[in-house]
């Protein structure tokens, strides 16, 4: 079940029975950008009104699943394999759900800790400099490899997991790795020159106090801290994506 050829289908039905996508979606009561959506290959005709298009369009159902006009000794198996498809999807939907819950609650727990178990001292673990020295490398990364459109699209195959091809998830799998690596590099990187520093001032100034210099530490150790904060998000997603790749490469 193709997206797009579906919608190439509703296109030529629409044209053959001389209709406006204006008219088609007065007919039915909806927005003239629903229909276009349809015929983009960005949505299909939700269920509840199936059965007026293709009566409209002088179509059956299966053929508009399809995506074309099926002969009558086809009929059966393409409506069997319609089915199958609609299962599927059904089920990949359900298997999203259960990933961001999955996903959702690990979030909120580290929410509540932050809230209730930091509470006010919640600014002593934002440090914009940090952030930044991790951020800014990673977006350049994105942006210089060509891997921030897999990156951003990586979220909607995990949701969505339809009309993607296994080399589609596989890019985006790769900007997931590339960011995961990219702040744990940049992330050492800003630790380790944080400590240099620290323990240059320490051994130049011998009035540098001890708790000072542990808070300081603190402070360094942000920039590893976040990018551990971006790996605990991204890694699960990306195992989840490699999982989608093996599935839709069989």
């Amino acid at each position: 079940m193709n997206q797009e050829t579906i919608g190439k289908f509703i296109a030529t039905c629409r044209k053959e029975k001389g209709l406006t996508q204006a008219q088609l979606a007065e007919k039915l009561n909806i927005t003239n950008r629903a229909v276009s959506k349809w015929e983009t290959g960005k949505s299909i005709p939700d269920a509840a009104i199936m059965l007026d298009l293709c009566k409209i369009l002088g179509i059956s159902v299966n053929e508009l699943l399809s995506g074309e006009r099926i002969a009558m000794e086809n009929y059966q198996k393409r409506a069997e394999e319609n089915l199958v498809e609609l299962q599927q999807k059904a089920n990949n939907a359900q298997k999203s759900a259960n990933f961001l819950i999955k996903l959702v609650i690990p979030i909120l727990g580290v929410l509540f800790i932050v809230k209730y178990g930091i509470g006010s001292r919640t600014w002593y673990f934002v440090d914009s400099i940090s952030m930044e020295f991790i951020l800014i490398p990673c977006l350049l990364v994105l942006l210089c490899t060509g891997y921030w459109r897999g990156f951003l699209k990586a979220f909607v195959y995990i949701i969505k997991r339809d009309n993607c091809t296994a080399e589609m998830i596989k890019d985006s799998a790769n900007a997931l790795k590339l960011v995961c690596r990219s702040s744990l590099i940049w992330g050492s990187i800003g630790f380790t020159i944080s400590m240099v520093n620290l323990m240059r001032k320490h051994m130049l100034d011998s009035e540098f106090a001890s708790p000072m210099l542990w808070g300081d530490i603190s402070v360094a150790l942000l920039s590893l801290f976040y990018a551990l904060i971006i790996n605990a998000v991204l890694v699960p997603l990306y195992f989840e994506l490699n999982r989608l790749h093996a599935k839709n490469a069989e």
